[in-house]
């Protein structure tokens, strides 16, 4: 006779058991991956497809319905020369930050090598900015900067500089707010580098030395091109950073004066959230994006060579 299956209840739940055991063994890897891969298609992969979406349709709070008007908004927005300025003053502060904060953040980390004593104080001074929330950053510095009651005028009229109101004007605002940014985000990069300078072999520099190179050879021959993988990582995640500068602005200036400070971040804030115009925002939005992809790209095209 043939095997016939056990169909009592302990038979048919040993079955089911072996089944479990098998699918687990055999999608174990999935089910590890699984949270981190739902996380991302909800936060990261869902939003942006929704943002294309929505910058094809007109989609305005205000109304019913969502038609579809092709390339419509992107026409709008590149025709507006209130997001064509901001453009250029995002270009501006993006390109301004992230130079200013990486030449920063280097030389602090090379500086930093040759302390010997009190380097714990030096590091827990310079990191400090980092830790600090931007709208308190800048709600800090605005108050700094404030003609009336701030600390800058008093240490101008010290040595008898003339009075200052940064931001209140259009030609010094974009300045004054650049100051800050890089202040607070010099300490990231600094962090970064710093880890990297410290894990370089020292065999290179002991036959440089033996060579007779001077430091400024030792830093353009030895130092910058093994630094160049941790330089790569730098530029990418500070020109991201820069690009959506949002909170520190706003706090600061909310744009002003004059426009004089209109990122593109809150070009897109203004639009979509206070003129109800989603579909404009979104259209901005996407653009500031691809805007942020070619630049990424070209650091892969020429730092990634290097690697290579």
């Amino acid at each position: 006779m043939g095997h016939r299956p056990d169909l009592t209840v302990e038979g048919r739940n040993s079955t089911w058991r072996a089944r479990y055991r098998q699918f687990v063994k055999r999608h174990t890897g999935f089910l590890w991956v699984a949270p981190a891969l739902f996380t991302l298609l909800a936060v990261i992969i869902y939003p942006m497809i929704y943002g294309l979406y929505l910058s094809f349709v007109d989609m305005n709070l205000g109304q019913q319905g969502a038609p579809f008007i092709g390339l419509e908004n992107f026409q709008f927005v590149l025709q507006d020369d209130i997001f064509l300025n901001s453009v250029s003053k995002t270009l501006i502060y993006v390109t301004a930050s992230v130079s200013l904060s990486f030449v920063f953040g280097l030389g602090l980390s090379l500086l930093m090598r040759k302390i010997r004593w009190g380097r714990s104080l030096f590091h827990l001074i310079l990191i400090s900015p980092m830790a600090i929330a931007p709208p308190v950053v800048g709600l800090t510095w605005r108050w700094i900067y404030n003609p009336l009651f701030g600390l800058l005028n008093p240490i101008l009229g010290f040595f008898h500089l003339p009075q200052q109101a940064p931001l209140g004007s259009p030609e010094t605002a974009m300045e004054a707010v650049l100051v800050v940014d890089v202040w607070q985000w010099t300490s990231l990069v600094f962090l970064i580098l710093y880890a990297g300078v410290s894990s370089l072999p020292r065999e290179p520099y002991e036959a440089a030395d033996l060579d007779g190179a001077g430091p400024w050879m030792i830093f353009w021959r030895i130092t910058l091109p093994m630094l160049t993988p941790v330089i790569l990582v730098v530029l990418v995640l500070r020109t991201v950073d820069a690009f959506r500068t949002f909170d520190l602005v706003n706090v600061m200036t909310a744009g002003g004066p004059a426009l004089s400070t209109e990122v593109m971040s809150l070009y897109i804030y203004r639009v979509g959230f206070k003129f109800f115009q989603m579909g404009r925002g979104a259209a901005a939005g996407q653009i500031m994006l691809l805007g942020a992809g070619l630049i990424l790209a070209i650091y892969f095209r020429f730092l990634y060579r290097e690697l290579e």
